[in-house]
């Protein structure tokens, strides 16, 4: 889940079925998978087992669907969880407070489902910035 690739489930008209079935056809195994207006202009991202990463590009650039590869630490903040309450809060509070001083928002989360060897959870928290005081020098513009 440490490589992702987000794209516009979309050709003409939008399927987020076709998509999919790109991905099966070429056997790639998802861990994780998320977005949201799918089938508006939504972006899907997905996280597909570590060793098919570049066959899931393959197949979705072959298709005609344009791809952007993201990666744990720089484009999303890749959190393990427990099976313990309160812990899908802390991570995001961790986030949110990291976001506050780089004038960010969380836009989206996505739970995957294969755990670590500690058995942990993956969870994966998207943040896009906002314009903001904290980003923009604090100028209103003009």
């Amino acid at each position: 889940m440490h490589q992702q690739l987000k794209f516009v489930p979309k050709l003409s008209p939008p399927d987020l079925e076709k998509a999919l079935g790109v991905l099966k056809d070429a056997g790639v195994n998802l861990v994780a998978a998320g977005g949201s207006n799918l089938e508006f202009d939504g972006e899907l991202i997905i996280a597909p087992q570590d060793d098919q990463f570049d066959d899931a590009k393959k197949a979705l650039v072959d298709a005609g669907y344009k791809t952007t590869r993201l990666d744990a630490g720089k484009d999303f903040k890749l959190c393990w969880l427990t099976n313990d309450a309160g812990q899908l809060h802390d991570c995001i509070a961790d986030e949110a407070a990291a976001n506050l001083a780089s004038g960010k928002v969380i836009q989206h989360i996505i739970i995957g489902v294969e755990r670590d060897d500690q058995d942990r959870i993956p969870v994966a928290v998207y943040s896009v910035d906002i314009k903001s005081a904290a980003n923009t020098g604090g100028g209103t513009g003009g």
